[in-house]
């Protein structure tokens, strides 16, 4: 009856019928496999639209080779030795070499090769470039650095944005800098070694103020020779300021008042909060409205021994649940993507943050204590954006 569906698979791979209730989701756990590799495997074949009695080809178990920069690629139907080479702008000895088990007249439909990087060294006119990383597109890079994508693209004529290789090195041409900066603010032009942590030191501002004149700009992708806004200095603090919230994608400028601690440092905290020293060498910020929702901030003294200090803090996380270490993308914020390590623990209750930062030069310890309710998706962006106002005394 479904004979129409029976085809011989290719080597490599062992043949499966299909059956009621089957996906490629769960037969690539069931063959232990990816979902892409048995979407390689089976070309013609649409993932959603499956028939019972069809054949579907499933890849044996896939071997990683070792692979220094961790480029992976996963043999297609119809790849060829010379054609990978050349589309990944490399030799075929270099990509033999990288695979010492593989026989270059047999590839095998879903088998796992390493792609050497083999990509020169690329000198950047204004100095600005990029190392790729794990998961990068230029669609994604190009919005992080808030430029075009044809710009990008303009900037790096021999890089196929297709087959861009962990580790391999492009250029960041500078964003479009803004055409007038606001009453109030001076133009700056960034140079190497800026953050806008020591801005905010050197011009006596916060770096929440240097963000909100900058709302294009990600603080973690300066470039050299980019321009900026920078607020003129005051003398004094002022007693109350408007600062910036994110709550449910959208930014809201919420009125906070100018809190000191005897650490030497200061804060604006917001209404329904309040700041207040809780033992010597640590504050307290807590929600009135629940204070079960509160944040411990510890300045640091400089010589801490950063390796136990952390490991402390995944002792005490396990109390909570699994410690996971956030990087990257996976912290919401940019501004605290400079963290030295940002840790997270959660159960079905409560979920707990332990952050250690630089904040113009010195060293802080976040300790977030955040019930799972309702309310917590309005009450830690709170204390997100409370904690990036702090600046020394």
């Amino acid at each position: 009856m479904y004979s129409y569906f029976r085809k011989q698979c290719p080597l490599g791979t062992v043949p499966h019928i299909i059956q009621p209730g089957d996906t490629f989701y769960g037969l690539a756990k069931k063959y232990n496999t990816s979902i892409s590799a048995l979407i390689s495997a089976n070309p013609s074949i649409n993932p959603g639209n499956l028939f019972i009695g069809q054949t579907l080809c499933i890849p044996r178990q896939q071997i990683y080779p070792p692979c220094p920069e961790g480029n992976y690629y996963t043999i297609r139907s119809g790849d060829a030795l010379y054609a990978i080479a050349r589309a990944y702008n490399i030799s075929i000895d270099d990509l033999i070499e990288a695979n010492p088990g593989i026989n270059p007249y047999i590839l095998v439909v879903g088998q796992v090769i390493c792609i050497p990087l083999a990509v020169p060294p690329v000198t950047c006119p204004e100095g600005n470039s990029y190392v790729i990383q794990r998961g990068d597109t230029f669609y994604k890079i190009a919005k992080t650095f808030n430029i075009s994508l044809d710009d990008l693209l303009e900037a790096n004529p021999m890089i196929d944005p297709d087959r861009l290789l962990i580790g391999q090195t492009i250029c960041i041409p500078l964003a479009t800098p803004p055409v007038k900066c606001p009453t109030g603010s001076i133009t700056y032009i960034v140079k190497a070694g800026d953050t806008f942590a020591k801005l905010s030191q050197r011009f006596n501002t916060t770096i929440a103020e240097i963000q909100k004149l900058n709302p294009t700009v990600n603080p973690q992708t300066l470039l050299v020779g980019q321009s900026i806004c920078i607020p003129k200095a005051t003398a004094t603090l002022p007693a109350t300021r408007e600062i910036p919230v994110f709550v449910e994608g959208e930014t809201e400028y919420r009125r906070a008042v100018l809190e000191k601690s005897p650490q030497k440092y200061y804060l604006y905290v917001l209404d329904n909060f309040k700041f207040t020293p809780e033992e010597p060498g640590k504050d307290l910020l807590f929600s009135t409205f629940d204070d079960r929702f509160f944040v411990r901030i510890e300045k640091l003294p400089r010589n801490v021994a950063m390796g136990q200090l952390r490991a402390n803090a995944m002792t005490e996380l396990q109390a909570i649940g699994i410690p996971q270490e956030l990087k990257g993308e996976a912290i919401f914020d940019p501004f605290f993507r400079t963290a030295t390590f940002f840790l997270h623990a959660s159960n079905p209750t409560v979920s707990k943050n332990i952050i250690v930062i630089n904040i113009e030069d010195s060293l802080f310890r976040f300790t977030m204590h955040i019930p799972n309710v309702e309310a917590a998706e309005g009450i830690s962006p709170s204390f997100y954006a409370m904690l990036k106002t702090i600046g020394l005394l």
